[in-house]
């Protein structure tokens, strides 16, 4: 295994995850420079099961599970249970996004963590909050964009709500919680004490619409759901050209002026000086532009607008996405030498550290791979460590040969 460097490197972070709240905030560590060492029950974390496949694993797995170490245990059974312990006892992070109760169930609550070890960050993903009316009810992305209103303002006019396609309120946590425990680290070594931090997959959501609900603090009412375009600025939305479409934004007045001469439609500046004229005059100034834009080519718009220093791009598939030059150039795709399924190709960390791409650079890791390395440098012999195997206790999967 390639060793972790970075920010965080020194720091052990243990991941009682499942999913993708606690697995995307242990790979953000990760990529920060973390030893993140995943703890899964015998039957692997949920998402080992979700299709599409590369070589029988599973490619939603691997999306969020890089540079970790998987330790696979059965926490109920106590032979093992005191492994978990231990391990534990070693972490300067705890983070999880079990249900509401399991860990209190297992033991491992935050007052039995911090009698585990005092100075652990004992971080937590949870639905709703730890408590409050909705505290143990389920939750899943869906029901966090559909209680957090984020459904509500989002689609065209007149056709039902629609659903962000990401499952965004768990990615939006993992980096929420990310941020929370850097903060904490950076609270321990002032003062030597760990503290529990949490984030709410719903308030995350409920959070990241603050210019939304200020609409809806300011009017009294429901927003508007107004497809691509924003109830802020004007023209801000999808535009159709000849072969394809164009996103267009305006947030300035100069920039809407430069616009209008790159179109030649000097009037419009004229009709429409101010954001709150564009605003208040949107659908007029809309079908204005959208019988302009319908005369000429997508790329040869957004070249002549680009060309004025006015915000413009093209909608992108994802394989254009993937061969975007800007975005190869910034690595936010690599290709990996797996060691059992040959070269794969994965989207890369958003993180600069300096000037390099700060990125984990081990695939993610086969249920149970590192389960006897681990067990071993926690004091296990190698007698306990097949003991464990064969009562079924831990799994010991393939060690990789990187």
């Amino acid at each position: 295994m390639i060793l972790p460097s970075g920010p965080l490197s020194g720091t052990r972070v243990v991941e009682i995850g499942n999913l993708v709240g606690a697995p995307y905030a242990g790979m953000v560590l990760a990529d920060l420079g973390a030893e993140v060492i995943k703890v899964e029950p015998p039957n692997g974390d949920l998402s080992r099961a979700f299709p599409p496949f590369q070589g029988g694993e599973s490619a939603f797995f691997g999306a969020l599970n890089r540079g970790k170490r998987s330790v696979a245990l059965q926490p109920r059974r106590p032979e093992a249970r005191r492994w978990l312990i231990e391990l534990v006892r070693t972490a300067d992070v705890l983070v999880h996004n079990l249900r509401h109760g399991a860990m209190e169930r297992l033991n491992l609550g935050e007052p039995e963590v911090r009698e585990i070890n005092p100075r652990v960050i004992y971080a937590v993903v949870s639905a709703f909050g730890s408590d409050g009316p909705d505290a143990a009810r389920p939750g899943i992305d869906l029901i966090f964009q559909a209680e957090s209103g984020m459904i509500s303002v989002t689609g065209h006019p007149g056709d039902p709500p629609q659903k962000v396609a990401t499952t965004i309120a768990d990615f939006l946590a993992g980096t929420n919680i990310s941020l929370l425990v850097c903060a904490a680290l950076v609270e321990r070594a002032r003062t030597g004490r760990g503290k529990k931090v949490e984030v709410s997959l719903r308030d995350g959501l409920v959070a990241v619409q603050s210019t939304w609900n200020a609409i809806a603090l300011a009017e009294g009412g429901q927003p508007t759901r107004l497809g691509t375009a924003s109830p802020f600025t004007a023209p801000n939305q999808l535009f159709k050209a000849r072969g394809g479409f164009l996103a267009l934004a305006i947030v300035a007045d100069a920039h809407f002026r430069r616009l209008c001469e790159v179109i030649d439609r000097p009037d419009l500046a004229e009709r429409f000086p101010t954001n709150p004229d564009r605003v208040a005059h949107r659908q007029e100034l809309v079908e204005a532009l959208d019988a302009v834009f319908s005369t000429m080519q997508v790329d040869a718009w957004i070249e002549r607008i680009a060309a004025a220093g006015i915000p413009v791009g093209r909608v992108m598939s994802l394989p254009e996405v993937m061969e975007d030059p800007q975005a190869l150039h910034q690595q936010m795709f690599y290709e990996e030498s797996h060691p059992r399924l040959g070269a794969l190709t994965h989207t890369g960390s958003p993180f600069r550290v300096g000037s390099e791409s700060s990125r984990a650079e081990d695939p993610a890791p086969e249920l149970g791979e590192h389960t006897a390395e681990v067990l071993a440098a926690l004091g296990a012999s190698a007698a306990e460590i097949k003991g464990l195997s064969d009562a079924g206790a831990v799994v010991i999967g393939k060690r990789s040969t990187r």
